[in-house]
């Protein structure tokens, strides 16, 4: 299953304009939060954020144990590096809300907040669904999104980054593999990041979908019967550092894809720049 793409080059695997190493790129001297910070993604988010410099950083997830492994992992690979462990479900306010001021009291405020914790219920045809289970999407990723945005505006850095870890499913036509639940509630919770960039121009959202990746997500939508290629998990993971750098500035309130090439996205800047409704969630065929 292919779809079209904004840019002409398309990557699958990490490549040098997207290198943490790049001194462009550098979080050195930046505070990071990322939720779901444990497991899938989330601990390579942490390691590209480390390989670019960034010394502070926070991580939330609702199991202590794999927090542990990627503080333990991070802090041996990148002296230096400190990483503090949140036990927090984002859907609970208190919870994370004393992460997110946690994270401040320690580290400063936050410059650079990754929104990566969401939820998929099991793959089914809503005839099948399991109601309750459809719902936890809702709590996680639409009341989720709306507690972690509250509690990154009460903690933030004037002119902060913040990263939402969307799916291209919210855009792209309806596939038959019983994914509406996820797909309905990231689509809820991309219209939220839309409107917390406009009500914040001070701040710097940039919503976009990782790929598809190896992970523990990925393996129970395949049971839906969605099957895709995988992309090298650490391509978003990369690509994040770069568009939380000033490089990726131009894609505030925009959607993007983490394998689309950022040069060519970088000369397509005063085309964006001239049209406000590129790379935003819309009606096809709705006037311009």
């Amino acid at each position: 299953m292919a779809f079209p793409a904004y840019t002409k080059t398309m990557h699958n695997k990490s490549y040098p304009s997207i290198d943490p190493s790049r001194p462009e790129l550098s979080a050195a001297g930046k505070v990071v939060l990322i939720t779901g910070g444990g497991a899938g993604l989330g601990p390579r988010f942490v390691n590209s954020f480390a390989k670019a410099g960034a010394t502070k950083i926070a991580i939330l997830g609702r199991r202590p144990g794999p927090l542990e492994d990627t503080k333990k992992e991070i802090e041996s690979k990148y002296p230096g590096v400190k990483v503090l462990t949140f036990v927090a479900d984002i859907a609970d306010k208190d919870s994370t809300f004393k992460a997110f001021a946690g994270t401040k009291e320690a580290f400063g405020p936050i410059d650079i907040f990754i929104s990566n914790a969401a939820y998929l219920s099991a793959p089914q045809k809503i005839k099948d669904a399991d109601i309750d289970d459809y719902m936890k999407g809702a709590e996680i990723n639409i009341k989720g999104t709306l507690i972690v945005s509250q509690a990154f505006l009460a903690n933030a850095a004037e002119n902060a980054n913040y990263l939402s870890i969307s799916t291209a499913g919210i855009h792209v036509p309806a596939v038959p593999f019983g994914i509406s639940g996820y797909v309905s509630t990231k689509l809820a919770a991309a219209k939220i990041v839309e409107y917390l960039a406009l009500e914040n121009p001070n701040i710097k959202v940039k919503d976009f979908h990782p790929g598809v990746l190896p992970t523990d997500m990925n393996a129970k939508s395949a049971k839906g019967g969605l099957e895709l290629p995988l992309d090298d998990i650490d391509l978003p993971a990369n690509y994040a550092v770069w568009i939380a750098s000033p490089e990726g500035d131009f894609l505030s309130g925009r959607f993007t894809w983490a394998s689309w090439d950022v040069d060519e996205l970088k000369a397509k800047k005063d085309e964006l720049e001239k049209d406000p409704s590129l790379l935003l969630l819309g009606l096809n065929g709705w006037p311009a």
